[in-house]
């Protein structure tokens, strides 16, 4: 299992967010990760923060220390083909591993916010899981 940190941009010290990624395809591309705060920052695609390492196991761990109280989403994909870009097949489905903070599953489409936000402490660890799926 790796555990890597990521300082969240321009923050004071507070609570912080681990998040295990599971199904991890190990040896193949990277694992990208982008921490939203809110559901209008990832409509605009505009992350607080982002996360990559290189996918050497099964199971790794992202840490994203000195956060804000508040709520936090965790989009997840396994960068297969190197590209940076998630991949994607008809009518838009990801073609590569993917999932969310509180392994949340959206239907017919990706799940709204409210469904994969993680609260944060103004203190302590706060904890989630990302299950990749294809």
């Amino acid at each position: 299992m790796t555990l890597l940190a990521l300082a969240a941009a321009g923050t004071a010290a507070a609570g912080e967010l681990r998040a295990t990624v599971r199904n991890v395809k190990p040896n193949q591309g990277k694992v990208m990760i982008a921490l939203f705060d809110s559901a209008e920052a990832q409509a605009a695609k505009a992350p607080r923060a982002g996360y990559f390492a290189a996918a050497v196991g099964t199971d790794l761990v992202a840490v994203f220390p000195d956060l804000p109280a508040g709520r936090y989403g965790l989009i997840a994909f396994q960068d297969l083909d190197n590209n940076g870009e998630l991949a994607t097949g008809m009518f838009g489905i990801p073609a590569e591993p993917h999932g969310f903070s509180r392994s949340a599953r959206g239907s017919f489409g990706p799940p709204g916010f409210d469904d994969y936000a993680v609260p944060v402490g103004a203190s302590g660890v706060a904890t989630t899981e990302i299950r990749l799926v294809e």
